[in-house]
Parts: structure tokens; C-alpha cells; sequence
């Protein structure tokens, strides 16, 4: 929460931002942008299968919630999102160096502890390449300007611990320097803005409404958990408190 109120207080983090969480985990960046300030796109994506099935089980819950909210139904008759559960959130299992860009999002976040230097580098490339403001995550200058050449300079720096947990990590917030060159810019484009093919899919699900993302995540939780998703999901429930530690 810390680190989101600094976005939305140094990056204008706002309804009309699009936010990607790199190596997701459980979501709970997400969740938190997709209600407030309630971004347009929350999109994240995990490689461990395990984590990424916690996290859509969370999801898919949330999403459950916000079908049977009477204050969100209210909330859209009457004009005012203020009470209503937001929506616009996705989970994809997949490897990020599948993308080549990080277009469409304005705001690219990862808690990039234990980042090897390989997936640093190529990281910089797509950042560079694309048209994303902002790069939220946990190394300073000398890692991610001097030795990974990210285009960006630092806006703000806080320390941040983890919820019942003496860890704890400086976060750093850096805007772009330079524009991406238009010669390796992302060409492919979805709702008239530049996307990389790997989002595109994720973005119009969630531009479709609530019932369309609550359909797909429940498929997703049903697809890889079955019938046995409540039995999973309480014989993980120590793991799952550990990694929510991980996620704050």
C-alpha cells in the first residue's frame, strides 16, 4: 500500500494508467491499483505455477464478490464508482520474455528480489524499447540505470517491510528519460495503442467487463483446481500465508 500511494502521489498512478506486475505472485499489487485509484488494465504474471493458481483463487473470489455487491450495482446506477469492488484485473502463467515490449502499460512493476543479472538485461531491452513512463521496483541507481542501462532516473526511494516481518527492502520509483526509438518500438497496436501480442488477448477480456474477467479466471481456477479447490487451497493455506508475507 505504501509503494502505491507513493505512485499515485510522484506518477499521477490514476483510472487512466495501465499497470503490469512482473513475476505477480499472489496479485496483491494488483488488487490494490485495480481498486484504488482503480486503473484501467491491472495485469500480472507469474512463472510458478503454485503461486499463480493462490493467486487466481484469490482473484476469483474477489471477482465473485464484486457479481454479488449491492453497493456496486447501486454504485453503477447512481454514477459513483466510489464503493463498488473494481474488476479490471488479470493473472497470466507465463514468462515475461515472451513479450518484447512492455506496451501497453504506463506503469511497469516488479519485486525484482533474486532477479538473475540475464533477465535484468532483457528486461531493460523491452523496457527501453517501449513507450512505458514509469519502472517501480527494488534496486538502486547503481543496478538498474549504471550496470542494466535502463532509460530512467529516480524519482523517489522509501523503505518497505514485509507485514509481520522484521525484512525489509528499499523500494525506488524512476520515470523514462528517453523515448523508445521508433525503429524497434512495438508495431502491433490494440484499442488504438501500442500493445505487444502477449497482453492483447488479457487487455480485451478485461475491457469486455466484469463477467467476462470473473468467466475467465473461474475456467482458469476450475481448469487447473477442479473440484478439489477448496481442499487445495486449505492444505496450502500455511503456504499461502508465507507467501503473503513475500507479497506486502
Amino acid at each position: 500500500q505504501k509503494m502505491t500511494n507513493l505512485m499515485i502521489e510522484y506518477t499521477d498512478l490514476s483510472k487512466e494508467s495501465r499497470f503490469i506486475d512482473v513475476g505477480c505472485g499472489l496479485g496483491k499489487p494488483n488488487l490494490h491499483v485495480a481498486q484504488y485509484p482503480g486503473v484501467e488494465f491491472s495485469y500480472g504474471i507469474e512463472m510458478e505455477h503454485v503461486r499463480w493458481m493462490l493467486g487466481m483463487a484469490n482473484l476469483d473470489q474477489v471477482l465473485k464478490a464484486a457479481q454479488k455487491d449491492i453497493a456496486f450495482e447501486e454504485a453503477k446506477k447512481d454514477g459513483d464508482d466510489g464503493s463498488k469492488i473494481e474488476h479490471r484485473c488479470f493473472f497470466a502463467h507465463g514468462d515475461i520474455t515472451e513479450a518484447s515490449f512492455f506496451d501497453p502499460f504506463t506503469h511497469v512493476y516488479m519485486f525484482d528480489i533474486g532477479f538473475p543479472p540475464r533477465l535484468f538485461h532483457q528486461l531493460a531491452v523491452m523496457f527501453n524499447n517501449s513507450q512505458s513512463e514509469y519502472l517501480i521496483c527494488y534496486h538502486g541507481p547503481k543496478l538498474m540505470i549504471d550496470r542494466y542501462e535502463f532509460n530512467v532516473e529516480l524519482l523517489v526511494q522509501t523503505p518497505t517491510s514485509m507485514h509481520g516481518s522484521a525484512e525489509g527492502h528499499q523500494g525506488y520509483i524512476y520515470r523514462r528519460t528517453k523515448k523508445a526509438n521508433k525503429r524497434n518500438s512495438c508495431s502491433t497496436s490494440q484499442f488504438e495503442t501500442p500493445c505487444d501480442p502477449l497482453f492483447a488477448k488479457a487487455w480485451e477480456v478485461c475491457r469486455e467487463g466484469l463477467d467476462a474477467v470473473s468467466k475467465h479466471t473461474s475456467d482458469e481456477v476450475e481448469k487447473h483446481m477442479g473440484s478439489k479447490s477448496k481442499r487445495v487451497t486449505r492444505s496450502a493455506s500455511k503456504r499461502l500465508s508465507s507467501e503473503e508475507k513475500k507479497e506486502e
